[in-house]
């Protein structure tokens, strides 16, 4: 069996400084970047119509989680606007004590 002309990206496109980007991925996060010339000295041949890659279980969560990131906003509009009127007629209200345990459920992930 030959080498496969296909390159497959192990950090599945999420670091857009690599070359393949996201704008040369297919589906699954599978590269379709094709060269234009094979290395020297290389015995690669193109990819036979029967060959196929198959994304591990964690590879495929990861494109559905990018996915989802992909498809939610940056920021809750609406939630951004119920806290600005709150604040304004005085009926916003600080959990300290939430506040405190997030800080240290924070402080525990990074130790």
């Amino acid at each position: 069996m030959g080498i496969a002309a296909m390159v497959i990206d192990p950090n599945n496109g999420l670091n857009p400084a690599n070359t393949g980007g996201a704008k040369n991925r297919g589906a699954g996060g599978v590269s379709t970047h094709k060269p234009d010339s094979q290395p020297a000295g290389s015995n690669a041949k193109p990819a036979a119509p029967g060959d196929s890659v198959v994304l591990s279980t964690e590879a495929q969560t990861l494109n559905r989680l990018e996915a989802q990131i992909n498809a939610s906003p940056e920021v809750d509009a609406a939630r951004v606007a119920a806290i600005k009127e709150a604040i304004a007629n005085g009926s916003f209200e600080i959990n300290s004590e939430r506040i405190a345990e997030r800080m240290l459920d924070n402080d525990d992930m990074l130790s």
